[in-house]
């Protein structure tokens, strides 16, 4: 880590987002395996657990903005704490719901519940950098914020996994003591400025064309990343090795944290919408040589590869939003967040077809084309504006 990280990671306020935000993304990462196995060992049905997820993640989509603005409008020192206690509490009342034999349509409501009292922490962080760290800071405060997302989309599932082995009763409790953890950790870094600062509006999508396109863009390369998640699962079990599966997208975050990092310490002369936009063109071209692969080494050179360019069109979004929606607060991020889910939902959902009817090989295929024509046609775009 130089001295600049070193400098961000001195600094009180910022040290206190790191905490936040660190203990909120490990609840995140528990999430999916958590609710899958709670409501698994309840009904012994992997079937009802994968609806209890994506109930938990459609709820969580949809309504982000909703809680991104209630944070904004409302202030985050109330709503952040009273949306996790809320998430904690419906995931407590899963845990003990699945444990008395309730039926699976309980479970799964109870599941959407908590999604939707998800506390956008995250999203609130991401307006609060500015005013905690000085200009040259910035950056690197968001490589951050992408560097902890990517260590908790690893380390929660190994925790969630751990609690299981020990008892079903503890990972629901623990996945939202986290967010509660995180939202009150948060609150001492807006100290000063939290009662001073209100978050700008959001600008409309008919009058801000170039918001309209970054939201576009991050439906398409959302759906990307959700092929992504299903076609890498299936290459490792059509390899014989299923168990791979979770190293192999490791690697993918092992790029990505090093990405950002490398890419929050420097500066840079081009715009950061062309920055992005040139990341996303490249997540899309390092992904392409994944169709002919062969084995799980190539397939992991090729996902840190791509993970080297992730990394850095995640930090390029966060600073697209300061230039596109100056001022905004939680709400400007969900809207991006929305888009990637709804985007994730529907390219996973393609590539659950086309690995039964084409193998393997046409996901990557349409991960990488699906990337590299958003991201190129945007860039047309701006040319041709020019």
């Amino acid at each position: 880590m130089d001295g600049s990280y070193a400098a961000l990671v001195g600094h009180a306020p910022a040290r206190r987002l790191l905490y936040a935000l660190a203990t909120t993304t490990l609840s995140y990462g528990m999430l999916t395996l958590t609710v899958l196995l709670t409501v698994e060992r309840s009904t012994g049905s992997y079937r009802t657990g994968g609806f209890a997820v994506a109930a938990w993640a459609a709820c969580s989509g949809v309504s982000a903005p909703v809680r991104g603005r209630l944070v904004d409008r409302g202030g985050a020192r109330f709503w952040l704490p009273a949306l996790a206690a809320g998430y904690a509490a419906l995931l407590a009342a899963l845990d003990l719901a699945a444990h008395a034999g309730a039926p699976a349509g309980l479970l799964i409501v109870l599941a959407a519940g908590s999604g939707l009292s998800a506390p956008p922490i995250f999203a609130s962080a991401r307006a609060v950098w500015v005013h905690v760290v000085d200009a040259e800071l910035l950056r690197r405060g968001y490589a951050m914020m992408s560097l902890l997302f990517d260590t908790g989309q690893i380390v929660g599932p190994v925790i969630a996994s751990v609690t299981f082995l020990f008892t079903s009763w503890l990972g629901a409790f623990v996945c939202g003591a986290f967010a509660v953890c995180g939202a009150l950790l948060s609150l001492p870094a807006r100290r000063g400025f939290d009662e001073e600062v209100r978050p700008a509006p959001m600008p409309s999508l008919r009058t801000s064309r170039a918001l309209a396109g970054l939201l576009g863009v991050s439906l398409v390369f959302g759906s990307s990343q959700g092929v992504v998640q299903v076609a890498v699962p299936a290459a490792a079990a059509a390899w014989s090795h299923a168990s791979l599966a979770g190293p192999l997208l490791a690697a993918f975050a092992a790029g990505s944290v090093t990405g950002a990092l490398w890419y929050g310490s420097r500066v840079w002369r081009l715009g950061v919408l062309d920055r992005y936009l040139r990341a996303v063109l490249l997540v899309g071209a390092f992904l392409a040589p994944a169709v002919a692969v062969d084995a799980p080494a190539q397939l992991a050179a090729v996902l840190f590869l791509t993970g080297l360019a992730f990394g850095p069109a995640t930090v390029a979004m966060f600073e697209a939003l300061d230039l596109l929606a100056p001022g905004s607060g939680a709400e400007a991020l969900t809207w991006v967040t929305t888009a990637e889910a709804a985007g994730s939902a529907t390219g996973s959902a393609l590539a659950g077809i086309l690995v039964t009817r084409s193998g393997t090989a046409a996901p990557f295929a349409l991960a990488s084309a699906a990337a590299g024509a958003a991201a190129l046609a945007g860039i047309l775009v701006r040319r041709a504006r020019r």
